[in-house]
């Protein structure tokens, strides 16, 4: 019964220090329609979801690729290679606010 209590009490903490908002995923588990921003630079993006509204917002997945695996001339292509998912090649346009 203590060990639960401690559990539910760490639980509290844990979530009041994310200001209860669920963890940003990384762009290799985004999916398109969603929105990302950049939090490297643009020769080493580091890029994480975000709202699409807000202003930080840098970018919107539009699609992946096809077999090709090359974004048209008119998109930003994102990639990442191996890892435990596996490449990841976004096709991305820049959000205007």
């Amino acid at each position: 019964m203590i060990a639960l209590a401690v559990v539910a009490a760490l639980g509290t903490v844990f979530w009041l220090l994310s200001d209860g908002k669920e963890p940003a995923k990384t762009a290799r588990e985004a999916h398109v329609g969603e929105c990302l921003e950049n939090r490297g630079t643009h020769a080493k993006p580091v890029l994480f979801t975000i709202n699409c509204s807000d202003p930080q917002a840098d970018y919107k997945i539009r699609f992946t690729p096809g077999p090709s695996g090359e974004c048209p001339a008119e998109f930003t292509q994102y990639e990442e290679r191996g890892g435990r998912l596996g490449d990841t090649t976004l096709c991305l346009t820049h959000v205007d606010h």
